[in-house]
């Protein structure tokens, strides 16, 4: 039975107690984003308040920060948890970094390979080898500060969507963090030849790298209340040029330019609108509890491990809560 993980946010005084009875319901990982709230913050909530379960960032941005502060965060995140922790990164995109985060958007996938080889020596550094960083991006030529010693090997796991960077998550990363917006066909036709093109380039086998594959998840009392909150979520999703490829593969690359218009607008309900049920299909998993969970089941043999994605688009709170509710009742393993 392939492991189920799920994807977890909202308040951080109501976080530990969200993140506790996910762990009761057996699952296998918890997931924190960086949105609203910093990714680390919420992760050391949610890892204070476990005891057994995985816990990564799915995504904490990697450019607006050091990598040096990276690692480090990282590494006091290992040593809380015992070595639970998960470093997974992104690029997000370039209108994100430099709009929102005041940070240049450069020739992403060469500067998250240098990256994450920064990170690794730094954790090195912390167990006593020397340090001589001098690369295109970064220079880090002194030692971590001394008190604090090594924690071991922390995976590090990569967001991507395009040819590049998953071919650098085969060749450098632990594991792949496959989008919540993606499809099956789009994940064997698109990205699982770029990740064996970046594990063949690094001698590695295939087991190296976990394929962690996010799902849009969306459970109601009937399947048309399920894919409203599914097509909200795709919705907000296409809105993104960077993501029009996954519409592509399936032929219906031009819904972006009617996403975008209407998000110009402001109009919500009319991107909701340009979905269809058919998208929902393929890119979700919406229904009752039993379609969902039997829907579910596509992915089997497919990936290594299921992350649930609750719909979180909508401009309900009160939604968003209740469809972590429904998703913790629907696939419960304990």
């Amino acid at each position: 039975m392939t492991p189920i993980g799920i994807a977890i946010g909202g308040p951080l005084d109501a976080l530990g107690d969200l993140a506790r009875r996910c762990e009761d319901a057996g699952y296998d990982s918890l997931w924190v984003p960086e949105t609203s709230r910093t990714g680390y913050v919420s992760a050391a909530v949610v890892l204070a308040a476990t005891r057994r379960v995985r816990v990564g960032t799915s995504i904490t941005l990697a450019f607006p920060r050091s990598p040096v502060i990276t690692a480090m965060t990282a590494r006091d995140l290992a040593e809380l948890s015992g070595g639970r922790f998960v470093l997974g990164l992104g690029t997000q995109v370039k209108r994100v970094n430099e709009q929102r985060y005041s940070t240049p958007f450069e020739h992403p996938a060469p500067k998250m390979r240098e990256l994450i080889e920064v990170c690794r020596e730094v954790w090195d550094a912390f167990g006593g080898a020397p340090i001589d960083h001098r690369g295109r991006f970064y220079t880090v030529t002194m030692p971590p500060f001394p008190g604090a010693g090594p924690v071991g090997r922390i995976p590090i796991y990569l967001a991507a969507v395009n040819h590049d960077m998953v071919r650098l998550t085969g060749e450098r990363a632990d594991g792949f963090l496959g989008h919540p917006f993606t499809s099956l066909r789009y994940l064997n036709e698109v990205a699982k030849p770029a990740l064996a093109e970046g594990l063949q380039a690094s001698g590695r086998a295939a087991s190296e790298v976990e394929i962690a594959q996010s799902v849009i998840t969306s459970v109601a009392d009937t399947y048309e209340e399920a894919a409203v909150g599914a097509k909200a979520q795709i919705a907000f999703y296409g809105t993104t040029r960077t993501y029009r490829g996954v519409f592509d593969v399936h032929g219906w690359g031009d819904v972006v330019d009617s996403l975008r218009a209407a998000h110009a607008r402001g109009d919500f309900p009319g991107m909701v609108a340009c979905i269809t049920d058919e998208m929902v299909e393929t890119f979700a998993v919406a229904g009752t509890p039993d379609e969902a969970r039997d829907k579910l089941r596509r992915y089997e043999g497919a990936v290594d491990s299921i992350i649930l994605n609750p719909p979180w688009a909508s401009p309900d709170p009160g939604r968003t809560m209740e469809a972590y509710a429904r998703l913790l009742e629907t696939f419960a393993r304990a």
